[in-house]
């Protein structure tokens, strides 16, 4: 299984985690509510899932321009 971290913003890749035998628990998932897990989680038919985060420059954005966040998406 892959984890692959993407900007739900800009979907930009931020990170990759590689592992036959990753424990989604001892990556905090264990703390999410199913709907949590639903809204940020994405299951790809390769083995992989697409994790939404934000990467540096969007939070950068984000800080500098607070209305942003009331959109989806601020990136066209």
């Amino acid at each position: 299984m892959t984890l692959v971290y993407k900007c739900k913003h800009c979907s930009c890749e931020i990170g990759r985690l590689n592992n036959q035998k990753l424990d989604l628990n001892k990556v905090g998932w264990g703390h999410l509510t199913s709907e949590e897990k639903t809204s940020l989680m994405n299951y790809q038919p390769t083995d992989q899932i697409e994790i939404k985060s934000i990467c540096e420059d969007c939070q950068e954005l984000l800080e500098s321009n607070p209305a942003n966040h009331e959109l989806d998406y601020f990136i066209q």
